[in-house]
């Protein structure tokens, strides 16, 4: 199987199954690091991405928080995520977009649902505080049933939103607590 039907089945796989075919495009791809951080990866042609420097700036906040990212090659006319992202043994395939409207989370979620079930979303809106957006992001869940993580980043903040948050009772005192 060759990167690119790896990528395009991706999304059909969950679980164990899904962690094996990220491992078999990591192992198939000709990966570099990057030079100012090893724990990123880049794939061939990652620098000459139009938005490489915005990824570049995401994949170094989740490394803040993870083992290693890698780039996913970016293929014409088929939607994929933006990185592999490895936390010890689990291994995640998130896309990252920047949020300039908090009303614009739902839409972007909806609009690229086929990319990804975890997303990773860069505020670019200051002051940004938990109620600012943990409604939006619990409707996300809701109107999606395949998505599973939203990581959250604005400033020196950041938060990881699993479904099962999203669905609790107790989300919006959650999200308060944990926004940090």
């Amino acid at each position: 199987m060759t990167d690119r039907e790896i990528i395009e089945t991706i999304l059909e796989q969950k679980g164990n199954d899904l962690r094996k075919r990220l491992i078999e495009y990591i192992n198939q791809v000709n990966f570099h690091d990057y030079d100012k951080d090893k724990k990123i990866h880049l794939c061939p042609g990652a620098e000459d991405e139009e938005d490489y420097n915005n990824l570049i700036i995401g994949a170094t906040i989740l490394a803040k928080k993870a083992d290693d990212i890698w780039f996913v090659i970016n293929y014409e006319r088929m939607p994929s995520a933006d990185f592999i992202v490895r936390y010890g043994l689990l291994y995640k395939y998130i896309d990252q977009k920047t949020i300039n409207s908090f009303d614009s989370i739902e839409q972007t979620i909806r609009k690229h649902q086929l990319q990804a079930r975890r997303f990773f979303l860069k505020i670019a809106i200051s002051p940004c505080r938990a109620n600012d957006f943990a409604a939006h992001v619990r409707k996300c869940f809701f109107q999606n049933e395949n998505l599973s993580e939203i990581i959250i980043s604005e400033g020196g903040k950041y938060i990881s939103i699993l479904r099962n948050d999203a669905i609790s009772k107790k989300f919006f005192e959650w999200v308060k607590k944990n926004w940090k």
